[in-house]
């Protein structure tokens, strides 16, 4: 294996800026962000980690930043040397980075799992469901002003790549995301859930 390159690396420009979540989960629903480029994992994240995003949004945390792809652009060419094609019914954004956290938008805002209720003002519940672990609500069980309220403070940092070439492209781009950093282990999880739980 090289790391040469036939030419200088060019610098990448991204656009920066704070997206809804309802916002991404939208785009998905209509069929404007593909989620399913070839280089992209399928859904693995677990009905904890999706519960724990909802969280961090009720939060304030920051929950990192996504990376999209903007192929309607003058550079980018299918594997046929062909121009992305808008009419073609293709979506003009990819997800590169943060599948998992798009997915989880797109759910919660569909109804498609439940967070604690308690994580609410009651003013905000209008109904829940009964758990093993109490009674839960979904995104439409929420009042209007708990809906306005969760859609206007759920937001992900998206870095919107503009002039990517191709597939290829933007899975290069996955690839310098994904394998920067050293995976957090079980037992360094566990032990951070020890300590969060007064342990």
């Amino acid at each position: 294996m090289t790391r040469q390159t036939a030419e200088p690396i060019e610098y990448t420009n991204f656009e920066i800026k704070h997206e809804r979540a309802s916002a991404l989960a939208r785009m998905v629903e209509a069929g404007d962000l593909d989620l399913d480029p070839p280089y992209q994992r399928g859904d693995v994240w677990t009905l904890d980690q999706r519960i724990a995003l909802v969280e961090s949004w009720l939060r304030g945390i920051s929950v990192g930043s996504v990376v999209l792809a903007d192929r309607w652009n003058y550079k980018w060419r299918t594997a046929d040397g062909k121009l992305f094609d808008p009419e073609a019914g293709a979506p003009s954004l990819a997800c590169v980075d943060g599948r998992q956290r798009i997915t989880t938008a797109a759910m919660w805002f569909a109804d498609e799992f439940a967070v604690p209720a308690s994580w609410f003002p009651a003013e905000h519940v209008e109904r829940t469901e009964e758990t093993d672990d109490g009674p839960y609500v979904r995104y439409s069980f929420l009042s209007r002003p708990g809906r306005n309220k969760m859609t206007l403070e759920s937001s992900i940092q998206s870095e919107t790549l503009k002039m990517a070439t191709s597939i290829e492209d933007e899975a290069r781009i996955y690839l310098l995301r994904n394998q920067g950093g050293t995976a957090q282990s079980t037992e360094n999880l566990a032990n951070a859930d020890r300590i969060a739980q007064g342990g």
